[in-house]
């Protein structure tokens, strides 16, 4: 089963071509003000991408914080009830959740499962903390 519930979407610039990484975690461009992958898996996250867009075209994000459900892709398996923080494995793959360790921002848990890798899943968008 798989639930959405916007809550709150912001539209941003895309820093960088975005049309493969819909339902993917980004970040906020500190320099441009604009959206775009992460660049480590310590960024800090902004929330899940809606759509799929190019560089300059509107980007709609989810954002975190705001209790919103999102569909996110996952890096793996990842059961029910998951904090997730995001990917980082190279500057063109990056923003899938993961089961969050200490050195990351948890973005949210989540609400269905995944059975593999780049399978949507449900995540609550909340801030929580990931225990030692």
């Amino acid at each position: 089963m798989s639930l959405d519930n916007k809550i709150l979407d912001i539209t941003f610039a895309a820093d960088e071509d975005l049309t493969a990484d819909q339902f993917k975690i980004v970040v906020l461009d500190a320099t441009s003000g604009q959206v775009r992958r992460p660049n480590a898996a310590t960024d800090i996250p902004l929330g899940v991408l809606q759509n799929a867009p190019n560089v300059g075209e509107a980007a709609v994000v989810r954002v975190i914080g705001c209790g919103g459900i999102s569909l996110v892709q996952a890096s793996a398996a990842l059961g029910i009830g998951t904090i997730v923080g995001m990917t980082y494995v190279s500057a063109t793959d990056g923003g899938k959740a993961q089961a969050a360790v200490t050195t990351q921002y948890p973005v949210g848990v989540l609400l269905s499962a995944s059975a593999n890798a780049d399978e949507l899943c449900s995540m609550l968008m909340t801030p929580l903390t990931v225990k030692a």
